[in-house]
């Protein structure tokens, strides 16, 4: 069994890692750390049947964009089809490794709760650079910091119980490789977020909306 086979199952399972009551809390903060994102395009690369993405539907508003994938057919159909009244999102299935990313297209690419999943992490990160506006971020997320989430890897089934979460030092080394200027960077017990920019272009920070 592959990792599309693994996410396909649990799309049909009735449990296709929606938020729990407990995680909307943290999405809220998530919410925080992203800043204002009315008007806004976002790509969520490996969004499941779009939890966040639903968010993300409403913080960038009927001016924003949403274009979310994931490699997972099963995850890929819950998501179109939770989301089919949304007319600023688009689920699409394709893998990050061969999507086409339009240059300087993006003002925010968020990989939520999928950064793990990556084989190739670094190539993934110089895959992305290059579809960040002049002012874009990439951000990292998860609701639980790196060594909890790691622990819970490690009690899952095959193939994903070996897919691995960079603590905050290994993600800044790989962030700076990949040509990023790296700003808020917390990995703790309840929390990973990282944020970064194209170090060729100028620091992080939060963005204002057009």
């Amino acid at each position: 069994m592959n990792q599309n086979d693994y996410f396909d199952r649990l799309a049909v399972s009735g449990n296709p890692l929606l938020f729990t009551n407990a995680d909307r809390l943290k999405v809220l903060r998530l919410k925080e750390r992203l800043g204002e994102l009315a008007g806004r395009r976002v790509l969520e690369p490996g969004c499941g049947a779009g939890p966040l993405t639903e968010y993300l539907s409403d913080w960038v508003g009927p001016l924003g964009r949403v274009l979310a994938f994931d490699c997972s057919p099963g995850m890929a159909q819950e998501g179109r089809h939770r989301l089919a009244n949304r007319t600023n999102v688009e689920l699409v299935c394709a893998e990050a490794e061969t999507i086409a990313v339009q240059s300087f297209a993006w003002d925010l690419v968020i990989f939520f709760r999928v950064f793990p999943h990556f084989e190739d992490k670094s190539a993934i990160l110089r895959r992305f650079r290059p579809g960040l506006a002049p002012d874009g971020r990439l951000v990292i997320a998860n609701l639980e910091g790196s060594e909890n989430l790691n622990a819970r890897h490690s009690g899952f089934s095959e193939p994903v119980r070996h897919d691995r979460m960079p603590g905050a030092r290994a993600l800044r080394r790989l962030l700076e490789e990949a040509g990023y200027r790296v700003g808020a960077l917390i990995d703790e017990e309840d929390e990973f977020f990282a944020e970064a920019v194209d170090a060729r272009i100028g620091p992080p920070g939060r963005r204002r909306a057009r």
